[in-house]
């Protein structure tokens, strides 16, 4: 029995070990994990940034062509506005 118990005390000693080493690893193996998925997120919100940019300038771009596009009509109605008054004093006379 004694033979036994001696023997039990290093296999405990050595179980614990590993135990200890096999958590170590674990945790170092979560604390890399974490920490790429913390890049990670960081690398998302930085395209979600840029994202946001590039719409914000397209959104602009469309505004102003939008606008040029608007003031060109206006001119084209003024001109056939013009043409029209034109033509019906013409041929009033």
């Amino acid at each position: 029995m004694i033979e036994l118990f001696a023997l039990s005390i290093p296999i405990l000693a050595l179980s614990t070990l590993i135990v200890a080493l096999i958590t170590r690893y674990h945790l170092e193996r979560l604390k890399i994990q974490s920490k790429n998925e913390t890049e990670s997120v960081a690398q998302l919100r930085k395209s979600l940034e840029e994202l946001r940019d590039t719409a914000t300038q397209y959104d602009l771009a469309l505004d102003q062509t939008l606008q040029r596009i608007e003031r060109r009509l206006d001119d084209l109605e003024n001109r056939v506005a013009q043409l029209e008054q034109t033509q019906s004093q013409q041929l009033l006379r």
